[in-house]
């Protein structure tokens, strides 16, 4: 009796262990990415954005038309700017301000966010030097650990001052630089450990100066 007793207590203490660690197990990176994508999909379908996997030839995009890029990145042009392109040369590199609105997607719920009111100041980067800016904001819940990752800045390929695009932003989106990839993404669709968090730009602003 009291050896069956005991292998009882054994077998619930093996159950009971088992369920705390299936419940506190931290999911892999492709059980996250798997999980962001099927939230992209439903993204996509939400707001009926049809995928472009070539960039219009006239650069003219219809209205629910989005260019995926080889980042992840999702882009719509909306305003492709002024003529007046970025350009990388040290210190004497553009200077760029830019505004954004959205939603940011945690979990299952959509927050939204708005960076044109005139209570937050702009973004602000100098072309060639988003790394850096994301570095530094790294652990700091400001706007730019929040809204702004090297995918703001790889958009300037395709447009200039002055311009107005749409993006849908996959946590797990990587820039990619020879045999070195780099987040897309804010410092924050990446923070939890857990879950990645894409964030849909329903207008981002770029602004040049100096």
């Amino acid at each position: 009796m009291k050896k069956s007793l005991s292998i009882l207590i054994l077998i619930s203490f093996t159950l009971l262990y088992g369920f705390t660690f299936s419940c506190n197990k931290t999911p892999t990176y492709e059980e996250m990415k798997a999980a962001e994508s099927k939230l992209i999909k439903r993204i996509l379908a939400e707001r009926r954005m049809e995928v472009l996997h070539e960039y219009p030839t006239d650069g003219v995009f219809g209205e629910n038309q989005f260019f995926l890029l080889n980042s992840g990145i999702y882009l719509h042009v909306v305003d492709s700017g002024n003529g007046n392109r970025a350009v990388f040369d040290g210190n004497n590199s553009t200077d760029i301000l830019v505004r954004a609105s959205g939603y940011y997607y945690y979990k299952d719920t959509a927050y939204s966010f708005n960076t044109f009111l005139n209570s937050y100041p702009p973004l602000e980067f100098k072309y060639g030097s988003a790394y850096s800016v994301v570095e530094e904001h790294k652990y700091y819940e400001d706007l730019y650990y929040l809204y702004f990752g090297m995918g703001l800045e790889s958009i300037l390929s395709f447009v200039g001052d002055s311009a107005v695009v749409k993006l849908l932003v996959p946590g797990h989106a990587e820039i990619r630089n020879g045999s070195n990839s780099f987040p897309a993404g804010s410092s924050f669709q990446s923070s939890s450990g857990s879950y990645f968090v894409p964030i849909f730009y329903d207008r981002v602003r770029y602004i040049f100066y100096k």
